[in-house]
């Protein structure tokens, strides 16, 4: 049977609820505790860590006649004992009664002004347990409700997507480009193809189930902070705007990959709250505890980005537009703030962002897409360009030869002509570049095969130095096609 986590029940008798508050905060400073959680009927304080500790939570349950702390331990520990949780309270007891007998008025007029000027108090119950869920209510973080409607409907539609992709044959761990592709990825061959509605869509598809998981989690953690300050309304706005913002970056940096997933979105709304935390919108005393968390949180997944494999371009737009908005959101937040003021707030950066990105990706050559479509149709020619080699060994002279004349040659000849037709097209520099090696390497290929007819014709050995040349030629630009890819 579970142990009774160690209790106290303290009197407040003659304070009001937002002193009894500023004194708590005055002991958490005296303590050097930081504070995980605050809500006028419920806050939750850390302790530091310590050699033999990960440090202790203490939860304080307040209503008008006082407040009732509870503590455990962050993270089991071998040396953790119940004596120390017990001493936590009675640190917190003393520190309380000795900022209750100690601060001065002026002092503690200042506190309350602050207290109240950051809208703490005005929070209702709904979001007082708004950061902590256990085990048996873990569902209702997918359930879209008043106060917490924007974080699980954004959920919501991340996994039916997901699930959708699964009944529809997607495997469930390495989905392929093409059904990346088909279920609305990031590609800028298709983006900027007309279907602008890539920029969205992406951030709802997911990479493999490993991939959904970190995100909705991610999403989760930063749903649960934000929402109760910004409104559902503020988070799905702010959601899809650092989330086409992250897409354009994405399609800006990379030729040719498809990009998919939420984290770019999700970055943004980190973005946001590390710009909050930076106001005097959340109190000082939560401040610093958060921002650790989430700036380590950021640093790291950042780092991370550049093992290769994650789209940081996404992760970078995505976080420094959500930092833009965050600041420009502060003012409303601030004075409480609607209507028009609100929506110029966060419109008129958010329209400056999508426009400016707009104009980048359109700044781009349009004319890659073609490209790609091109090289679809180089590679069927390519497969009829290349069938003597298809031939089984026993094949004598003159089959080769049929095959060499009747197809190889012909589908060389055609390939030439169409890369040919690229040379008006406005290709990026790479593609390009890799436009010339497709050249060549047609040019070269159309060579080797009217060397092999000239020596099947001729029945001799007289052509295997110039054959084995034109091989060697063909074998290294292959070589650098390949690299490209």
């Amino acid at each position: 049977m579970a142990k009774e986590r160690p209790t106290i029940r303290c009197s407040t008798e003659g304070l009001t609820r937002a002193e009894v508050i500023v004194h708590l905060f005055q002991a958490f400073r005296e303590l050097k505790w930081g504070v995980e959680h605050l809500h006028p009927m419920r806050i939750v304080s850390v302790t530091p860590r310590t050699w033999s500790s990960y440090g202790e939570k203490v939860t304080i349950e307040l209503d008008d006649d006082g407040f009732t702390a509870s503590s455990k331990q962050v993270q089991w520990t071998l040396l953790g004992r119940r004596k120390r949780l017990a001493k936590v309270l009675d640190d917190l007891t003393k520190a309380f009664k000795e900022s209750r007998a100690t601060m001065t008025s002026d002092l503690l007029t200042t506190e309350l002004k602050e207290l109240n000027e950051s809208g703490v108090m005005e929070l209702d119950a709904s979001t007082a347990r708004a950061n902590e869920t256990s085990w048996k209510d873990a569902a209702l973080l997918f359930v879209p409700r008043k106060g917490f409607l924007a974080t699980p409907l954004l959920v919501d539609i991340s996994l039916v997507v997901y699930l959708l992709m699964l009944f529809n044959g997607v495997h469930f761990m390495e989905p392929s480009v093409e059904h990346l592709v088909a279920w609305g990825g990031n590609l800028r061959a298709s983006t900027l193809d007309g279907e602008l509605w890539r920029l969205l869509t992406c951030c709802f598809v997911h990479i493999g189930i490993v991939h959904l998981l970190l995100n909705m989690y991610a999403l989760l953690m930063i749903g649960v902070q934000l929402e109760p300050i910004l409104g559902s309304v503020r988070v799905l706005v702010l959601y899809v705007v650092t989330g086409i913002v992250a897409s354009m970056t994405s399609l800006w940096w990379h030729e040719n990959t498809v990009s998919a997933g939420a984290s770019g979105a999700i970055f943004g709304l980190y973005g946001v709250f590390l710009a909050l935390l930076f106001t005097d919108l959340i109190p000082k005393e939560t401040r610093k505890q958060l921002l650790q968390s989430i700036g380590i949180f950021v640093l790291y997944n950042l780092m991370y980005g550049l093992k290769g494999g994650v789209d940081n371009a996404a992760h970078i737009g995505g976080l420094i537009s959500g930092l833009v908005l965050g600041l420009a959101s502060y003012s409303s937040l601030k004075h409480d703030r609607g209507g028009a003021f609100q929506l110029a707030s966060i419109g008129l950066p958010a329209l400056m962002m999508l426009g400016g990105g707009a104009f980048a990706i359109g700044k781009l050559p349009a004319d890659d897409p073609k490209f790609y479509a091109v090289i679809d149709d180089f590679q069927r020619l390519e497969q009829r360009g290349l069938a003597p080699f298809r031939l089984p060994e026993e094949a004598t002279r003159g089959q080769q030869l049929i095959i060499v004349q009747d197809s190889a040659l012909s589908a060389w000849r055609e390939a030439v002509e169409l890369l040919g037709t690229t040379n008006e097209l406005k290709l990026s520099d790479a593609l390009a570049e890799k436009r010339e090696q497709f050249k060549l390497y047609a040019d070269v290929r159309l060579e080797n095969m009217e060397l092999l007819e000239q020596a099947l014709l001729r029945d001799d050995d007289s052509m295997s130095v110039a054959l084995q040349e034109s091989f060697a030629r063909v074998d290294s630009i292959l070589l650098i096609l390949n690299a490209e890819e």
